[in-house]
């Protein structure tokens, strides 16, 4: 009785026994446990499984976003490669008018280098040409004249030496001047020689006159720009008809200003072959002191304006 198990099953139709020994009672157990061992560990690998699903999901998407985070830096950086090539090819072009060789690296330090040399080279050489006499007087209409050994319009017997360039102009043609500078004289005087006539002093040793004026708009001692409208054309003076008479001096010598109505940016170099009374290498030495003294005033108007919140502070206790 002991090493068997009997079951018994009731039904409608009567009752069935039936025995089972201790053998297969204790496999029945031992399957009955390996299925919920089984079922258990189903259900924890189950579980494990919708979590690392979740895990990828969310890596799946945070690798979506960086393509795109990444597709939009590479579309920057391209974009910037591409501005920074813009930006090489304008310095080539800078540095060909200026006169500098060019460079094939696009270094950022040195790319910054050579935007620093462009910068200084060209205020340098626009800080020449605004000091020093340079372009137009006038709106050019050809020459009537010369620079050099002529023989006098009215005094037609007699050779002499024309120290300027006379400029066809109509009259009353507004002149202006080719330098800052200040007005060194003012000749008034219609009948005689020039005629109504101005000298400017400029920097470095140069000096322009304008002659045969019809009217002159400056004073003596005036302070000028570059381009300022300082008189208009005439027919004063020994003329023989409506022109300015042009003079271009350095430490008190004539020189051809043609070569200096010609003279900018695109042909900066050549008035140096051109021209060959004037020291260019003492004139330069003295644009760049004056390019340095006053990049040193400007700094040192930088350090003693004082700070933003100072000055609103300032004005608040003004104010009060």
């Amino acid at each position: 009785m002991h090493d068997s198990t009997t079951v018994t099953i009731t039904t409608i139709n009567g009752s069935r026994s039936y025995s089972f020994d201790r053998f297969i009672k204790t496999v029945a157990v031992y399957i009955l446990l390996g299925l919920v061992a089984v079922f258990t560990v189903g259900a924890f690998s189950i579980l494990f499984l919708l979590g690392e699903m979740e895990n990828y999901n969310a890596l799946k998407e945070q690798h979506k976003t960086q393509l795109i985070t990444n597709n939009e830096l590479e579309k920057n950086i391209i974009e910037k490669r591409t501005e920074l090539t813009e930006i090489s090819d304008k310095i080539n072009d800078i540095e060909s008018m200026i006169g500098i060789s060019a460079q094939t690296t696009t270094a950022a330090v040195e790319m910054k280098t050579r935007l620093d040399t462009a910068k200084i080279s060209a205020i340098e050489r626009m800080l020449m040409l605004r000091l020093i006499p340079s372009g137009m007087p006038i709106a050019y209409r050809g020459q009537t004249s010369d620079f050099g050994w002529r023989y006098h319009p009215l005094r037609r017997t007699q050779r002499e030496f024309h120290t300027g360039a006379d400029l066809r102009a109509a009259m009353s043609t507004p002149v202006y001047a080719t330098a800052d500078g200040v007005v060194e004289l003012v000749h008034s005087n219609p009948n005689v020689g020039f005629g109504n006539s101005i000298g400017l002093t400029h920097a470095l040793g140069f000096k322009t006159l304008y002659a045969h004026l019809d009217r002159i708009v400056v004073t003596q001692g005036s302070f000028i720009q570059k381009g300022q409208l300082i008189a208009y054309s005439g027919n004063t003076g020994y003329s023989s008809g409506p022109h300015l008479h042009y003079e271009i001096r350095y430490l008190n010598k004539p020189l051809d200003p043609v070569s200096f109505m010609e003279w900018n940016l695109q042909s900066y170099e050549e008035i140096f072959e051109r021209e060959k009374k004037v020291q260019w290498d003492s004139v330069a030495k003295g644009i760049t002191w004056q390019w340095t003294l006053l990049e040193q005033l400007s700094s040192q108007r930088e350090q003693k304006l004082p700070a933003p919140s100072r000055l609103s502070a300032s004005s608040t206790s003004m104010d009060r």
